[in-house]
């Protein structure tokens, strides 16, 4: 087992110095500062330095947009008081997070999931090295970032793709922000649940620094912007997780310590069971103890140049890197299926969901199962604009812009099987994550988990490269603006843009050993008892998910170690050619041109202010892929059909394409009612793009075991569907917006939405082929379809933001924040495993019913403190062909800063304090198949600026 603690200690340690090296001057600075202006002066310029200054620049940029938009801005890059933009976006009204290893990630909007909307770094459009587009906020640190928005409404100028909305992150330009400053942080980490990992300490560290400066030259004004961020931290986590695959069953063994049937959905009870009420079992069940590290970098830079008044030319680009390292230690129990006698079923003398196994017997084969896994990401994107203004009324830009994301991840993974079948009990009643009592058997004795004849998988050594995903983007644009004058009619402003979409996945490069190959004269028992004996490590954790579970611990083993006696040697070489059905070679071409005009008149004494303009989208796609030849024996007399590649052939590549093309119309007006209400209203038509891999035309060959025809047999193979087309809809949508004064304001917004073509698997109706028994048959496999129903979206949300200004002396310094969104919708996506009969469908991707946020917070001259929670209902996120959703839960977050001077500032942050897991289930809400235990986090530490 690697641990690599001296290292990261002395990292740590490093950190910690230099943190001390930065506050004992600053506190001698301290003491030495000048006296503080005048009290007014003094808290004038507080209230625009802190918290309250955000909320006003927030407050004034909602109200000055052409659209319906929500924010969060601050001139002081550096200033947003998260770790992350994900932890800032999920501050706004209506946005919500999906969370990945305790922070805030993938983002929706409004109750779309987050593929449905649309991200972009200074107006361009983002790569992403996930599986669909949606963007992981992670790699952007909000140290580095001055300002995220969040567009609700659409305008014909925006890029199209987000019927959620469009997520703009900006980084600061120099020249417009017109002063000089160099700005240095560093934190220390400490996180609990690290601390519990042996050969840790929970100890790590994050620090950036910036520089901003503009110029005037001889050959114009010039600006540039430069900040870099370094974080080294562990990520830690203990898991719990089922098989994806939940079945339906009705069969209760009679002795579930020594039956060797599986449990079944039968209606007769067969030998050795009786039938009984329906419930839901899964295949395998693992207890999994994480050991972690993380090394992020992130880099964001700007150039500006104007060499004339009316030339505005600009350069800026981001940079980041990421490698996390997981080395998993689990307890497996693999026949999650065999001899099960239910104790407890959900529906049937209690509240849980109905055929929830809550608490049953069985036996099964135990594993302990160890693996390393490194990811490594990278992303590098950004671009040159030119902005040129020849006359008062006429203004032309351009932008040239690239995007790519890069993620490979290796898995090394190495298991010892136990001697026999053990019977247990497993009790979920107590907790999410479950208790299992063992009959006669010690998972911590390593002894137990000795095979004498190994055979295949019981003792393996896996290496595979799982992922290598390459996903690049690039675009031109083209915009011209003409003002005409003081009419009604104040502009016109016409454009368009190209882009070239490529992403190119190989995944699955796989080179296992199944069982250990003799070597030295060693035989694989051999081998197996030898690795056994040397390879004993002690367990990685002292307090594994905080003691809610019965086992606190079991047998270890040295991966290293393991794979080494079982193979001869460290790691097993991967093909350098390894195509298959899985992998992804697509491309995407997008062309789009847009007119619009801006209006301004008045009704009667009220003023009104808006644009109108149509936007034309013609989107092309070049899918290859893979597909094998295959042996097919369908079934006779009852016999199981099958499928299997049939040998020595070769893979065949196989092209595919679709093409659409739609015209976007909106319209945006705002009705100043008065000099504090304002109304907006937006009606648009929208679109977004399906998951890119869904266009993979690969075939992966999967067999109906029942079918009796070739056909029949196939149509249970997998593909994706390049002609899939975008969900898209026509949208309305209402903001009434109070703006009391600059540190108050409250509204209420409404939208309602008619949706149509979100994507689910289905048998599609367009013809697949592939060789089967030496002839081209042609069948319908399942793959990503469009919903041919239209579905309705509507809601509601409630924001404000409100300081106590004008109370006396202490109270003072409170303002609060808050937002509300509900959200209904009427899709249904069927669960198509087999418990789908068994349970109603789930609805949109990422839809919460409810979510909402709210931060209190006091400030005076030099203390800041805030208090945020952050909360969102339960919501569907399908995986591996079957429906899960996630529980809903709530985070509380705590965050101080004091400033020693003008230039001094110390902080410290408390994230998660109720220590809140995340929870997934599937079959019904008791049907619990992950929960994810991550902890809190503590940040502490200091920043210089001047």
């Amino acid at each position: 087992m690697k641990f690599g603690s001296s290292t990261k200690r002395s990292a740590l340690y490093r950190s910690l110095l230099l943190t001390a090296a930065i506050v004992l001057p600053a506190q001698a600075l301290a003491q030495t500062a000048a006296a503080p202006a005048d009290e007014d002066s003094t808290i004038e310029a507080i209230v625009v330095t802190s918290a309250r200054a955000t909320q006003r620049s927030s407050i004034e940029t909602k109200r000055s947009a052409s659209v319906i938009v929500d924010g969060i801005v601050n001139d002081e890059i550096g200033a947003l008081p998260d770790n992350s933009v994900g932890d800032t976006l999920e501050r706004i009204t209506g946005v919500t997070a999906d969370r990945f290893k305790g922070n805030a990630n993938e983002l929706s909007v409004r109750g779309l999931g987050p593929t449905l909307s649309f991200s972009t770094f200074n107006g361009r459009e983002v790569s992403t090295a996930g599986p669909d587009r949606s963007v992981a906020f992670q790699q952007f640190p909000s140290e580095l970032v001055n300002g995220v928005l969040v567009y609700k409404s659409q305008q014909a100028d925006f890029l199209d793709g987000g019927i959620a909305g469009v997520i703009e992150l900006k980084s600061i330009r120099p020249i417009d922000y017109g002063k000089r400053r160099i700005q240095m942080e560093v934190r220390g980490a400490y996180l609990p649940k690290d601390d519990d990992v042996r050969g840790h300490n929970g100890l790590g560290y994050r620090g950036n620094i910036s520089y901003t400066d503009s110029f005037d030259t001889k050959l114009g004004e010039m600006g540039v912007s430069l900040g870099y961020q370094r974080l080294d931290q562990a990520t830690p986590e203990d898991y719990y997780i089922t098989n994806s695959s939940f079945v339906p069953c009705t069969t209760y063994a009679t002795a579930p310590g020594t039956s060797t049937a599986n449990c079944s959905n039968a209606t007769v009870a067969p030998s050795g069971a009786t039938v009984g009420p329906r419930y839901f079992a899964t295949t395998s069940r693992t207890f999994q103890a994480k050991v972690t590290d993380e090394v992020r970098e992130a880099l964001i830079g700007a150039f500006q140049w104007k060499p004339t008044p009316n030339l505005d030319i600009s350069v800026d680009g981001q940079y980041s890197t990421r490698k996390s390292g997981e080395y998993r230690n689990q307890l497996a129990i693999t026949e999650g299926l065999r001899g099960i006698q239910p104790l407890i079923v959900g529906g049937v003398s209690n509240d849980a969901s109905n055929g929830a196994l809550l608490k049953y017997s069985g036996n099964s084969n135990l594993e302990v199962q160890v693996e390393d896994r490194q990811r490594n990401e990278k992303y590098i994107g950004g671009g040159g604009a030119v902005t040129w203004t020849p006359t008062d009324r006429l203004t032309i830009s351009g932008d040239l812009s690239y995007s790519q994301s890069h993620r490979t991840e290796l898995q090394k993974a190495t298991n010892m099987r136990s001697r026999t079948r053990v019977a247990y009990t497993l009790d979920g009643t107590t907790d999410k994550v479950p208790s299992v009592t063992f009959t006669n058997f010690d998972v911590n004795d390593p002894a137990n988990f000795l095979i004498a004849t190994p055979t295949s998988n019981s003792n393996y050594a896996r290496y595979r490269q799982v992922t290598d995903r390459f996903d690049k983007i690039g675009a031109v644009r083209g915009d011209v603006t003409y003002e005409l004058g003081d009419g009604f009619f104040q502009s016109i402003k016409f454009g368009g843009r190209l882009s070239d979409h490529r992403r190119t996945q190989d995944a699955n490069n796989n080179n296992d050993v199944p069982i250990p190959t003799p070597y030295d004269g060693r035989s694989a028992s051999q081998l197996v008892a030898d690795a056994n004996a040397l390879c004993r490590a002690p367990f990685s954790t002292s307090n594994f998910m905080d003691g809610k579970s019965n086992l606190k611990s079991w047998a270890l083993f040295d991966n290293d170690c393991l794979f080494r006696t079982y193979t001869g040697r460290d790691s097993n070489p991967l093909p350098a050619n390894s195509p298959g059905p899985e992998d992804s070679n697509i491309r995407e071409r997008i062309s789009t041109a847009y007119v619009m005009t801006t209006f301004r008149s008045q009704i009667g004494d009220t003023p009104f202010s808006g644009n109108a303009g149509v936007r034309y989208v013609r989107t092309s796609v070049l899918s290859k892929g893979f597909r094998g030849e295959v042996t097919v024996t369908p079934s006779v007399g009852g016999s199981a059909a099958t499928v299997v590649r049939t040998p020595g052939t070769p893979l065949q590549e196989i092209s595919g394409k679709g093409e659409y093309e739609y015209f976007l119309p909106s319209a945006n007006v705002a009705f100043d009612l008065t000099d504090v209400i304002k109304l907006r209203l937006a009606g648009y038509k929208a679109l977004s793009r399906s998951g890119i891999e869904d266009f993979n035309v690969g075939i992966t060959p999967v067999a109906d075991a029942n079918a009796t025809t070739v056909q029949g047999v196939l149509a249970n193979s997998t593909t994706g569907n390049p002609n899939l087309k975008p969900i898209r809809g026509w949208n309305l949508d209402a903001s009434l917006e109070f703006y009391v004064n600059r540190d108050t304001s409250f509204a209420i917004a409404t939208y309602y939405k008619w949706l149509k073509g979100a994507a689910f698997d289905a048998q599609q109706p367009l013809p697949t082929s592939i060789i089967a028994n030496g002839q081209l048959v042609t069948f319908n496999a399942i793959a990503p379809a469009n919903d041919p129903e239209t579905r309705h979206l509507y809601g509601v949300e409630f924001s404000g933001n409100h300081a106590f200004s004008y109370l006396p002396g202490f109270l003072s310094g409170f303002g609060v924040q808050g937002s509300l969104a509900i959200t209904e919708a009427d899709f249904e996506f069927p669960d198509p495993s087999t418990v789908g009969p068994y349970v109603g469908p789930d609805n949109l991707i990422g839809l919460s019913k409810y979510t909402g946020s709210g931060s209190v917070y006091w400030e005076n001259d030099k203390l800041s403190l805030r208090a945020s929670y952050r909360y969102r209902s339960d919501y569907f996120k399908p995986n591996s062909g079957t429906n899960r959703s996630v529980k809903g839960s709530g985070y509380l977050n705590l965050s101080a800063s004091y400033d020693l001077t003008k230039q001094v500032q110390l902080k410290l942050q408390a994230l998660n304090v109720t220590n809140t897991r995340d929870v997934m289930y599937k079959a019904g809400e008791d049907s619990i198949t992950e929960v994810s235990d991550n902890g809190s986090q503590i940040y502490f530490g200091v920043r210089l600026r001047f």
